[in-house]
């Protein structure tokens, strides 16, 4: 028997693998100088190619209401009604502090119609060239609800804020309620800087000069990208649009008393964010894989618990799993979309199994349930996003595949998360969707009020918006620096990630995405989740909503024994702090659970009738 060969000494072992560790090291870095050169040379360019040739620019989304150009009047003056339903009517105290009369309330209209337009430009500082401050700085809640203002430089706005400590005592004193409200901090309102001497409320055109003011050249470009969605020179070439432009204007000084001069503000720059270049930071490639490893990790998972993955024939990719016995399956089945977030559905995942869908009533074993990808806004490397009518067709073709007649009829539960609750916007405008949807769950929603600029303005532009950060005149130094990391968290993480910003710069339409609660069926139970210092959404703007639609709805229906919209306000936390907070899921849990018993009692009363 020949004897055993000697195995090679230690050192030689090592030798061996340092080499192969800096082989591999040396092969990474190469390849991550590789990705660098490909991710500034092709990808970056090619998502901006759109912008830099009209050659391959898309056409705008079909503007799903108001198809026709001659109807898009309607939308302007949807939202402008909106807008002054809600201010026409000031509080006793601001009429006693103010003289405010009919005369005044009017112009009050025109201001703040005026605040509104301007918020949705980018103003910059006749003195430093820079930009104004940040968006939600400047709500106004206090005195305007909806309205909005540019503060003015530091040194004024300290000045004026001493002499509303001074001088305006009744008007504060309203202030005190909203104290603890961090989404959107007070900022001085236009009853504190254009009352006149006199006690009269001054309109813009009295308050403002051609120097400081938006023209009809800037409003020339913003109404034709809001709503014709293409640049202003197309917009001229086309008889139709032309006319369709100057009856803008004439809605506008009908309804809030507004003429723009002629002419072209330098200072002023709207937020054309589909028209605009992709600004991304770079993330390297490792990025990217370590964020489809979580994915795989949560696919896993998913496929462990019985969920399959299918893919519909227009692109749109969902998990399934079927009830777990066929008594079950009179359970609502429920559909989830995920909002922005890097590996998408992954990081919901706890919360939906661990939180939303725990219990007898709603456990997830009792049901079916879909969780839809939506793979640009994942931190996956991919462009090619899908247009409402494909995610449209895609869900209907998921529920008839996996579904019987009777349960998809009118038995659907539906959530959605920041983003998501864009798509369940497009639901509930479906007509074929429409009749089958009866509970809705929107959890910090960005699609409620989405024609006002806050959601655009915050995730988009908030940190090439100017900050003083030593202004502490309406918060202290210790929660503008959190409100601040969390802003920076939210641009570092997703709003300047390379395939989120194309998504949302060259395939979202807005005026098809912002839910209108008057256009949710009224049989439709309705819970909105909001968290009190959102950095994007305007949380405390959405409550108000909410609670005025239900007012309304109380008075033109009594019967209501409560409200049409149920509501959960998470007080001193930011947006998609639900996410990974258990005490959360349990608030959500118990309203869904609340909602679930209410529409098995009305499926259970249908039936009897």
């Amino acid at each position: 028997m020949a004897p055993p060969s000697p195995s090679p000494p230690a050192p030689i072992l090592s030798f061996f693998s340092a080499s192969f560790v800096i082989v591999l090291i040396f092969v990474y870095i190469l390849f991550e100088v590789g990705f660098f050169f490909y991710y500034h040379y092709h990808l970056v360019p090619y998502a901006n190619r759109a912008s830099s040739s009209s050659i391959f620019r898309q056409p705008p989304a079909p503007y799903r209401d108001y198809a026709k150009v001659k109807d898009r009047h309607k939308l302007l003056i949807r939202i402008l009604d909106r807008l002054i339903e809600r201010s026409s009517v000031p509080t006793q105290q601001q009429q006693h502090s103010t003289n405010l009369n009919d005369d005044n309330i009017v112009q009050r209209t025109s201001n703040v119609i005026y605040t509104f337009i301007e918020a949705w430009f980018e103003k910059k500082n006749q003195h430093n060239n820079t930009s104004y401050q940040r968006f939600s700085e400047q709500i106004d809640m206090a005195t305007l609800d909806v309205g909005l203002c540019p503060p003015p430089p530091p040194m004024i706005r300290t000045a004026l804020s001493s002499f509303r400590g001074k001088n305006s005592a009744s008007v504060g004193d309203e202030d005190e309620d909203d104290d603890t409200n961090h989404s959107s901090s007070a900022s001085l309102s236009v009853l504190d800087w254009d009352v006149s001497s006199e006690g009269k409320l001054r309109t813009v055109n009295e308050r403002s000069t051609d120097k400081d003011r938006i023209q009809k050249g800037n409003m020339d470009e913003f109404l034709s990208w809001a709503l014709f969605g293409i640049p202003i020179n197309s917009a001229q070439s086309s008889p139709q649009m032309k006319q369709a432009l100057n009856s803008f204007y004439g809605i506008l000084k009908t309804r809030a008393g507004l003429i723009f001069e002629p002419g072209y503000n330098v200072n002023y720059q709207p937020r054309t964010f589909t028209f605009e270049n992709v600004k991304s930071l770079y993330r390297p490639f490792c990025v990217y894989a370590m964020v489809a490893i979580m994915r795989m990790a949560a696919n896993c998972s998913l496929y462990i618990m019985g969920f399959r993955i299918h893919t519909c024939r227009r692109g749109l990719r969902y998990w399934h799993r079927a009830a777990g016995s066929k008594q079950q399956r009179g359970a609502s089945p429920f559909l989830f979309f995920h909002g922005i977030a890097p590996g998408g559905h992954a990081p919901y995942l706890p919360m939906l199994f661990l939180g939303l869908l725990r219990g007898p009533l709603l456990s997830h074993r009792h049901r079916d349930i879909f969780i839809f990808e939506n793979k640009p806004i994942s931190y996956a490397l991919c462009f090619d996003a899908l247009s409402e009518e494909d995610t449209v067709h895609g869900v209907l073709e998921a529920l008839q595949k996996h579904l019987d007649t009777s349960s998809m009829t009118n038995n659907l539960s539906l959530c959605g998360h920041s983003f998501g609750s864009c798509q369940l916007t497009w639901l509930i405008k479906s007509s074929e969707m429409k009749g089958r949807i009866r509970s809705l769950y929107l959890i910090d929603p960005v699609s409620i009020l989405l024609s006002e600029p806050d959601v655009v303005v915050n995730f988009l532009y908030s940190r090439e918006d100017y900050e003083d950060l030593h202004d502490v005149t309406h918060r202290g130094v210790t929660s503008r620096l959190i409100r601040f990391m969390n802003e920076t968290k939210i641009h570092l993480v997703a709003s300047s990630e390379l395939f989120i910003e194309h998504y949302l710069r060259r395939n979202f339409a807005w005026y098809n995405s912002e839910l209108w609660l008057h256009d949710i069926p009224e049989d439709v139970k309705v819970v909105v989740a909001l968290a009190e210092c959102d950095e994007i959404v305007n949380a405390t703007k959405i409550e108000k909503e909410l609670d005025w639609y239900n007012s309304k709805a109380a008075r033109e229906r009594p019967c209501c024994r409560s409200d049409l919209v149920e509501k959960i306000i998470w007080r001193d936390v930011g947006h998609a702090h639900c996410v990974t907070n258990p005490k959360r899921w349990s608030d959500m849990h118990h309203a869904m659970r609340k909602i679930e018993s209410e529409v098995l009692i009305d499926i259970s009363c249908s039936k009897d009738e």
